[in-house]
């Protein structure tokens, strides 16, 4: 008896799971993705998930003020999901971080990016990619932030949470390249993309010619970031361009991070494997 083939939303496997650690004490969780750059895969994620400090205060984030020193990564294909350790210390120079930040905000920016060029074989086909500027979204626009709350709840598929374009995203807050949001993210969706969605017969704008879209299409907006307040649902995203000037800086001047295979100790069970009790669990100990 042949097994039901069984359809998904492609964009599910775009986000990754991170899991951020101090030697072999989990301290939190988050999300990544790899954006495709011309020397292969590049991983991205929030700057605040590897220093494991508030980026605006410089606060640590956990309760005991642990701050990582390593992360493991997990990337799911459908049938399979392999995990890499990253070493997030520098021990040959620890005033350098073994992260590349943005050209020309630094630490002020809170994404980072690591060359994985190793990876290219692996994450092709889930990778964001960053061309055809083409669309531009407005006011209000529903959008989507694709990432893992309180963890890996949805087995090897993210979380997909619905939220709109809360303020005028052509302008830049505090002179940083983001733009608010309304949407109720929760923890671990930081480093999340974020997109916006084509209906069917939604009016597309493309090079001054407007098009009505025949069916679903997909369009990446930027990079989750945090909420404004934790009782609130106004979040950041970081956009598009400056994830694009992150990325092409890392290619340039970066180097290729080694990501080595591990099996670790809070590696992920496949999705079938996956129990309410031990998702509530996992959820607890976020």
């Amino acid at each position: 008896m042949t097994e039901e083939i069984k359809y998904f939303n492609p964009y599910s496997l775009v986000p990754h799971h991170i899991r951020m650690h101090f030697n072999e004490t989990s301290l939190s969780q988050g999300t990544y993705l790899f954006a495709m750059s011309s020397d292969g895969p590049v991983l991205v994620t929030n700057r605040h998930n590897f220093t494991g400090r508030n980026n605006v205060t410089g606060k640590p984030l956990h309760s005991q003020c642990g701050t990582p020193n390593n992360a493991v990564v997990t990337c799911h294909l459908v049938s399979d999901e392999f995990h890499y350790h990253i070493d997030l210390a520098d021990h040959e120079n620890r005033d350098n971080p073994s992260w590349i930040e943005h050209p020309t905000l630094g630490s002020k920016a809170d994404i980072v990016a690591l060359p994985t060029k190793e990876l290219d074989s692996t994450v092709n086909k889930v990778c964001v990619y960053l061309e055809n500027h083409w669309h531009r979204w407005d006011v209000g626009s529903e959008l989507y932030v694709i990432g893992f709350p309180y963890g890996q709840i949805g087995g090897p598929f993210a979380i997909w949470s619905k939220g709109y374009i809360a303020s005028e995203p052509d302008f830049d807050i505090a002179e940083l390249p983001i733009f608010p949001i309304d949407c109720r993210s929760r923890p671990g969706q930081s480093g999340s993309p974020v997109y916006g969605q084509f209906r069917p017969g939604h009016i597309v704008n493309y090079k001054e010619k407007k098009y009505i879209a025949e069916e679903g299409m997909y369009y990446f907006l930027g990079v989750y970031s945090v909420r404004l307040y934790p009782d609130s649902d106004l979040g950041f995203v970081w956009k598009r361009s400056c994830i694009e000037e992150l990325v092409n800086h890392a290619v340039t001047n970066g180097t290729q991070h080694k990501m080595e295979r591990c099996r670790h100790k809070f590696r992920a069970k496949k999705s079938k494997n996956y129990t309410l009790d031990r998702i509530i669990s996992d959820a607890e100990n976020v």
